[in-house]
Order: C-alpha cells, then structure tokens, then sequence
C-alpha cells in the first residue's frame, strides 16, 4: 500500500496542483492513500523548518510530499516537491496532470478560503470549550479548600461553565498544593478542567479571568493578638502590591479581583493601585461575611431563617470601623401578629418586627463587633466555613446574579454619599449578570452620615499613608 503526504500553504497553486493530481490517483488506485496537510502562509515556514530538522530532510518550497513507510513505521521518504510527484505519478501510474496554470490559480484561491473558513470554525468551538481561568492566592489554607471545591464544581460561574485553578502560595506550601490539585482532579466533576500548583505569580496569573486573593484571611491567627497597626498593615500591604503588579502583567484585562484578605478594604485599594490598567470597577473587597453575620443576628432575634433576612447593609472599613444598616433591611416569613397575602415575596420592615431599640444599639452592635473573638474563643480558629460560603456566593451574585434585592460590597469609591473618590468602602449594591451597581439613592440617618464621614476620611489618610510607603 502506497501512503503519501502532501503539505503546502494554502494559497499555493503547485500544492493545489499536487493535490488534485493525488485525489486523481486515490481515485483510480484503491491501494493510493493519501494525506494531507494545509497550513496558511503564516504558519507555513516555522512548520516546515521543524518538519524537516525532525526529520532530518532539506526542503524549502510548497508543497513538502513524502511517502509514509506503513509497514514499518519511522520517518517516511522524502519525495520532493510537486513536480517530483509529477514525474513519479507518470512514471510509476502513467497518470499526468492537465490543469492549467490559470485553473490552479483559482483553485489554490479557493483552498484559502477554505482553509481560513475551516480555522475560523475551529477556534470558534475552542472558545466554547476554552475553560475560565481561576487563579486562588494563599491556596493551602483551610479557607481556600472550602473555597476550591465549590468553585471546581462548577456551582459558581453557571452550569455550564468548564473552569481551571491555579493554586498560589509559598514555595514550602507546594507538596501540599499538588496534593489539594490530586484531590479535586479526583473528585470527577464535569465542568471542571485542571488545576495547577504553583508559587511563581507569573504563571498564577497568567491570562486568568478570576483572581481570588485571600493572603492573611482566615489564617488561623488569634485576633487579640494584632501587632501594631501601622507594621500590620504596611506588611499586609506588599503581599497585595506584589499580587496588583502580577495581575497587571499578565491577567486578563478584564479579570475580576475578588479579595477577603483584612484589611480588605486598603488590601484591595493596594491592588487595584499597583494594577492601573484593570477597571477599577474589577476589583471588590468581601463584605458578604459581616452582612450574613448581621443577618444571623437579626435572624435569632427574629426566630426566623438567616435567608429571610433581606436589604441589611454594611457601611465602612470592612471588619474594622462598620457599620449595620437595617433602616432598609426586610424579613420575610416572621411569624407575627401580622400576616400578609401566601406570597414568598410578602415581608416586613425589620425594626418594626424586632421592636426593640435598646438591642439593636447596643447587643446587636457589640455582638457583631466581636463575632470574630467569639467565634475563636469557641473553636481556637478564624472563620473558614462561613467566610468561604460568603466568597462563594458574593462570587455568584457578582458573575450571574440578576436580583433587586440589595447586597453589600468593599468597592472603589466613585464619590457616592461624599464618600472620597479612590477609596474602597462598602456600599449597597444591586447585581446584574457580571456587573454592579451602587444603590445611591438611600436616605441615610445624620447620625449613620455623620460615622460613615469619619470612618471614610480615616480610612482615606490610612491607605494613602500605606501607599506612599510602598513607593
């Protein structure tokens, strides 16, 4: 059996010419194979220079033709050009090509066509199966492992999303992270694609479309035992600039940037600084977890489900100097002396349902304040569980949500509520399939006005103080 290769560019008459002489011979020959190979002009030398020092042969010309050994395999035997096929064919087979020369010229215009039709389909299916990029910083922390296996899953970014993570952390932490990577490709969830480990920033960052910074959130630090303020957030602050400065080489340009590592609020201002090409509506600083916190209050109160607490806002320094807004905020099915229409849509104010002014200035307020404490006198740990719940549906809502219902979110202050323009502050927002908008229509309190201003000209002073020391 004869087994021959044709390659040539596909604007090339001589390889056009070879080619219908070979589909004559296929024709007549049931023993004639062949094979062909069409490149464009562009890809044409490089390919042809690494066929040959593979091979070891001298060609320089389209079309490249060689015989396959079938039988016994190895690199083939070069046979030429097209008119060493011309002479072989007439030759051996007594078969001659009688095209002319104008025929070949419209033919070879034809394959081009072709071929850049044929390419085009190819990368339209490689974008639909082309997985969303994820990169996790500080991946071999208990925060980030509940964090992986949802997003690997595929719950967060639409059922039919294929994703591929990238695990970030310190080179000591990488015997870990291939085992994290083990781990989730042994899960055998369909939508989920790769995952590499990694500690170069480089390759972490790389064309992604997501990046979920958690440095320092969740790390398993007593938080009464805070060093001073300024070294904690100067060094907090280089981890972040660090990752801005990466993001801004090598990221996707429109990466969304969502970070939960504290201060998350001068944390996220730093990467956004050090990443000045990104949008700066791309970056978002975690505020879901204070404000499920708040919900959770509410809820106990209320004897209700947590999920039916809906519109309570978080103002402020994330964590730090907030403040709970519940002047908005809705409960639904609260079993009380007032019953609305069998709608899940019916609620009611929630101050008016609590009732109780005392507790909602004073135990409400300080148990929010001390959550965190209160949480590690109880477990000896920060909290992984439900601040990797709160990244992940702070992550849907940004990605996919299309709701009226208001959420909370760190952002890059636009000056909304004379709120200075630069800084990151929580403000309410609404969520539309990958956007955000800020809800700047509220009517706030003087007194909720008046510790929001404080709260944003210290944070102001704060992240530039940090920003000057990194330059």
């Amino acid at each position: 059996m004869a087994r021959f290769v044709i390659a040539g560019k596909a604007d090339c008459p001589f390889y056009a010419k070879a080619e219908l002489l070979a589909d004559e011979l296929s024709l007549n020959l049931p023993s004639f194979k062949v094979h062909k190979v069409v490149k464009r002009p562009d890809e044409w030398d490089e390919w042809l220079h690494e066929i040959c020092h593979e091979r070891g042969w001298k060609h320089s010309k389209s079309p490249l033709i060689w015989r396959e050994l079938v039988d016994r395999g190895g690199k083939g035997i070069l046979l030429g050009g097209c008119d060493d096929f011309l002479e072989m064919a007439s030759c051996y087979y007594g078969i001659n090509s009688l095209k002319l020369s104008e025929e070949l010229v419209n033919i070879s215009k034809e394959n081009m066509i072709t071929k850049t039709e044929v390419d085009n389909e190819a990368d339209e299916k490689k974008k639909m199966i082309n997985p969303l990029r994820i990169c996790v910083s500080s991946a071999s922390s208990s925060l980030a492992y509940g964090v992986l296996a949802c997003l690997a899953e595929g719950q967060v970014f639409g059922p039919n999303q294929d994703v591929f993570i990238t695990l970030l952390d310190e080179a000591d932490t990488m015997k870990c992270l291939e085992g994290i990577a083990m781990e989730i490709q042994d899960c055998a969830w369909p939508l989920f694609r790769g995952a590499q480990a990694t500690c170069d920033k480089a390759v972490a960052f790389k064309d992604v479309s997501v990046a979920i910074l958690l440095d320092t959130a969740g790390d398993g630090k007593d938080p009464k035992l805070s060093t001073d303020k300024n070294e904690s957030l100067l060094s907090s602050a280089k981890k972040f600039k660090e990752h801005g400065l990466a993001i801004e080489k090598y990221a996707k340009k429109d990466v969304k940037v969502l970070i939960a590592g504290g201060p998350v609020n001068v944390n996220t201002y730093i990467t956004s600084k050090f990443a000045p090409s990104i949008p700066r509506r791309n970056f978002c600083a975690l505020t879901r977890l204070e404000e499920n916190r708040a919900k959770g209050l509410v809820a106990r109160k209320l004897n209700v489900n947590t999920a039916g607490i809906k519109n309570l806002i978080i103002w402020g320094n994330i964590s730090l100097n907030q403040f709970a807004d519940l002047s908005c905020s809705k409960v639904d099915g609260y079993d009380g002396a007032i019953w609305g229409p069998h709608v899940s849509d019916f609620t009611r104010p929630v101050p008016e349902m609590v009732h109780d002014e005392k507790w909602l200035a004073g135990e409400f307020v300080e148990s929010l304040k001390k959550r965190n404490e209160n949480l590690w006198k109880e477990r000896s740990q920060s909290a992984s569980l439900s601040e990797s719940a709160a990244i992940l549906s702070q992550l849907c809502d940004w990605w996919q949500g299309n709701s009226d219902e208001m959420y909370s979110l760190g952002v890059i202050s636009e000056g909304w509520y004379g709120i200075p323009e630069g800084i990151v502050f929580s403000f309410p927002v609404k969520f539309d399939a990958g956007l955000w908008k800020v809800v700047d229509d509220l009517t706030l309190s003087e007194s909720l006005m008046a510790n929001i201003m404080r709260a944003a000209q210290d944070l102001k002073a704060e992240s530039e103080q940090v920003a000057m020391q990194l330059q």
